[in-house]
Formats: structure tokens, sequence, C-alpha cells
């Protein structure tokens, strides 16, 4: 194993990125949490579409599933970084959002 060290610009990247993903998080966590939120809106629209909406969201959980599976099999840390990714982009649009109305 070889060992380096980081460059200034490596180590900014990756604070960057870390920043933004735990941004993202925070931010999907409060427009999910929140009076009105996605979880609210989620949890109504199953109630209301009943039998419909039990195989769907069935067909989406198996779908994730399978898609973590196959990542996996790709390289053991690609849904990883995908997920990191996707947070760092939740981040970002949730950072924007908030300035949306100054």
């Amino acid at each position: 194993m070889e060992y380096r060290a980081k460059g200034h610009f490596e180590s900014l990247a990756w604070l960057l990125q870390n920043g933004l993903m735990w941004v993202g998080v925070i931010g999907i966590a409060w427009n999910l949490l929140k009076p009105g939120g996605w979880l609210f809106w989620i949890i109504d629209l199953i109630a209301s579409n009943q039998p419909t909406s039990f195989y769907y969201l069935a067909v989406g959980v198996l779908g994730l599933l399978a898609a973590k599976v196959w990542l996996d099999s790709i390289d053991p840390r690609a849904f990883y970084n995908l997920l990191t990714a996707a947070w760092a982009f939740a981040g970002t649009f949730f950072i924007l959002s908030l300035l949306l109305p100054l």
C-alpha cells in the first residue's frame, strides 16, 4: 500500500463535498419531517390509493435493492460514492432554494 499526502486542492474538494453532503442530509430531513412535508404527503398518497400504492412502494423498494446489489457488484464503494454525490447535489439544491427568495 502506498501512502501519499493530500494536496491543498484535494483537501479542499473533500471538505466541500462533505460540507455539501451534510447540508443535503439536513435539507432532506427538514423537508421530510416538517409539518406538511414529504413524509406526510407520502403517507397521504399511500392512504388514499391503498391497493395500488402498496404495489408501487414494493416495486420501488425492490428496485432500490436491486440497484444496490448491481452497484456493489461493479465496485464495493460505488453505491456509497453515488449516494455521496446525490447528497451533495441535494445540499447544493437546498442552499439555492434558501437563497432564491433573496
